[in-house]
C-alpha cells in the first residue's frame, strides 16, 4: 500500500491493515483459495481513499463477528471500526468488499 499511497499519506497505516485484512479474508472464505484470482484496487480521492478486493465469492456472505476473544475472524469488525463507509456487492460468481477510509 505504502507503494501505491506512500508511506507518508495520512492513511496509509488504516488502508494497510484494511486490505490486508480483507485479501485474507478472500484467501480464506472464498472460491479464490485454490489458485484463484482476487483483485485489489485502491484510489486515493479527495479526502479519502476508496479500497475494493474483489474475489470469486463464496457460498455464503461475508458476516461480522464480534466476539473479540475469538482466535480469528475479526477482519470485517475493523473494517467497520475503521472505514468511513462499507458495503458487500455479490455476483454469480465473484464477491467485492469495498471500503473508504477518511483522511484530512
Amino acid at each position: 500500500m505504502t507503494e501505491r499511497l506512500g508511506k507518508w499519506h495520512p492513511a496509509a497505516n488504516d488502508v494497510t491493515l484494511l486490505v490486508s485484512e480483507l485479501v485474507t479474508n478472500a484467501v480464506v472464505h472464498s472460491r479464490s483459495r485454490n489458485g484463484g484470482t482476487v483483485t485489489v484496487m485502491i484510489v486515493d480521492r479527495v479526502g479519502h481513499v476508496h479500497v475494493e478486493v474483489t474475489d470469486e465469492g463464496s457460498e455464503t456472505a461475508p458476516e461480522i463477528r464480534e466476539d473479540l476473544l475469538a482466535e480469528g475472524g475479526r477482519g470485517l469488525l475493523l473494517v467497520q471500526m475503521i472505514a468511513h463507509r462499507w458495503g458487500v456487492s455479490r455476483g454469480w460468481s465473484w464477491q467485492s468488499v469495498r471500503c473508504e477510509v477518511n483522511y484530512g
